[in-house]
């Protein structure tokens, strides 16, 4: 057998400018030929014409792949995934090097713009390229066309699959060097977690009527953490679409939670097929925090600006209505991404650790008028009771607090089957249909000691400087993990954080006597006479009729 050889993409093109070169002078022997033997005695060179252009295209098509190849992946099959033409060899050198300047100056120039303005920008410089110019950049810069915030959806979508590609095969291998040097390394669980999202990311979502479609991705970066956004359902011919923003501790290794929520959300309760007209999308979008920098609005306001850009790069039906779903850290950011003036038709803050603290009712959002607010907060959940980042905005006039059934803790907002989604549901597809939270308004009435969490945070936030603030959420981390989990009620969640508390004394900023009132207060707070009573919060949940 032959050895292999290995094909040179630059003596591709070589071969095959050589035969565009050959083709124009048999045409100069064709027109010849016609002049001396006619036409019909001349066409068995046309024959030969065509052979030459088709083997030209041909070659360059596998210049292409050869140099894709180099690079990782496979970009003529990103490309039909999607549905968009493969026929890149048509772009000429010439043409090649006027996409990239163009591409480079429009990002340049538009680089100062507000967001609207340079996502028109965007979509204008796509929508004079053709078909095939559009899909060549999605392939030659996917890591620009892919987070492109404006460029069209499946140019996006084409882009991010042949990151994600290279960004596996990438992955993959650092897996295999790690397992093989340091099998005992703590990272290994992280970057197995990793390795095993992105596979999943290339393989078809299953609908939930057993429908299997490609994943789509209008933003893949697996730096760091990894930032991700996902669409589900037809985004272009969309009238609904809710974009989710997740909160602390979100990262690529564990995306499998957010997609979940996404299917939960998408999926139409009577027939499992996904809702029609809508869109959902995650964005994963932002460096979201740790236990220990929660407690900072830093990557809050860091992370709001990207928000209002892919907000404005958005496209679906004319007249399509957005809606927002925050959770978590997330409505925080939302916040101040919806205060910079990011457009949306309806919001709904869920578990949230507060709005800011200069949000203290609908009213200072300074939403567009007949913008629709609600807010979630299901009992046992201590990120709502911290009002860590200000007043919980289930809590503030303009909003309207919505039932969340059979709902808890801090994670069961997006569960299948359950009063919360279908509001959620509701919300998205503009259905004036949900069911309020009718309960009693007093916190402990809901989670017997939640107002002692809430005493306790505040009376730390007053004594404690900003600065070592995220020392004080490190400390803490073990006791919000298990509150988080539902592991232990809130009595002993203060108990518990006191008790850390001691030990840390965080470099004297808290002396005994500080510690002592802390306490104090916060189990005064928390065994308020409430003690002694039922707690009876069933009833006031609700469902939805069946």
């Amino acid at each position: 057998m032959d050895p292999e050889r290995v094909v040179d993409a630059d003596e591709l093109e070589q071969l095959a400018k050589l035969l565009i070169d050959r083709r124009q002078l048999a045409e100069q022997y064709y027109a010849q030929a016609c002049q001396f033997v006619g036409q019909s005695g001349a066409n068995q060179l046309v024959t030969v014409l065509k052979w030459a252009t088709d083997t030209a295209a041909d070659l360059r098509n596998r210049a292409d792949i050869a140099r894709a190849a180099e690079k990782g992946g496979d970009p003529f099959g990103s490309l039909s995934t999607f549905g968009l033409t493969t026929a890149i060899t048509t772009i000429s050198g010439q043409d090649r090097t006027r996409l990239r300047k163009g591409l480079k100056s429009l990002i340049a120039d538009s680089g100062k713009a507000d967001p609207e303005q340079r996502a028109q920008a965007i979509r204008e410089f796509f929508g004079k390229l053709t078909t095939a110019e559009r899909s060549w950049l999605a392939v030659d810069q996917p890591g620009v066309v892919g987070r492109l915030d404006g460029a069209p959806a499946k140019v996006r979508y084409a882009a991010n699959r042949l990151l994600i590609e290279r960004a596996l095969a990438h992955e993959q291998r650092n897996l295999l060097e790690l397992k093989t040097a340091d099998p005992a390394n703590p990272r290994m669980k992280i970057l197995e977690q990793r390795v095993a999202r992105m596979a999943e990311f290339l393989q078809p979502r299953t609908t939930g009527d057993g429908q299997l479609k490609p994943r789509q991705f209008l933003l893949f970066d697996p730096a760091d953490d990894g930032r991700v956004a996902e669409v589900f359902g037809d985004l272009a011919s969309a009238e609904n679409v809710a974009v989710m923003v997740p909160g602390i501790t979100n990262r690529l290794d564990n995306y499998r939670d957010i997609f979940k929520d996404a299917q939960n959300l998408i999926a139409d309760r009577s027939t499992g097929k996904d809702l029609p007209e809508t869109a959902v999308i995650t964005w994963l979008g932002y460096d979201t925090p740790e236990f220990g920098d929660s407690v900072l609005p830093a990557k809050a306001e860091a992370g709001a600006p990207a928000l209002h850009s892919f907000r404005a790069g958005l496209e679906a039906a004319t007249g399509a209505k957005f809606a927002l779903f925050a959770h978590s850290y997330g409505t925080l950011l939302a916040s101040k991404a919806l205060q910079q003036g990011t457009p949306f038709d309806s919001v709904v803050f869920m578990g949230s650790p507060g709005l800011g603290p200069n949000i203290n009712s609908a009213a200072d959002l300074k939403l567009a008028p007949g913008t629709r607010v609600f807010a979630m907060r299901a009992p046992g959940d201590v990120v709502s009771y911290t009002e860590a980042h200000g007043r919980d905005p289930a809590e503030l006039s303009g909003i309207q607090r919505l039932a969340t059934g059979a709902s808890s803790g801090h994670s069961q907002y997006y569960i299948a089957d359950n009063t919360a989604l279908h509001n959620l549901q509701a919300v998205v597809t503009d259905g004036r249909c949900v069911q309020t939270f009718t309960g009693s308004p007093r916190l402990d009435d809901e989670q017997f000691g939640a107002s002692g969490v809430r005493v306790l945070v505040r009376e730390l936030q007053n004594r404690v400087p900003q600065w070592k603030t995220a020392e004080l959420a490190a400390t803490f981390e073990p006791v919000i993990k298990d509150a988080l989990d539902g592991k232990t009620d809130q009595k002993t969640t203060i108990d518990r954080a006191i008790q850390e508390l001691k030990k840390s004394d965080l470099g004297g900023y808290l002396s005994a006597a500080d510690v002592a009132e802390i306490t104090g207060k916060a189990l005064t707070a928390a065994g308020e006479p409430l003690a002694e009573r039922a707690v009876v919060f069933t009833a006031t949940r609700g469902a939805f009729p069946r």
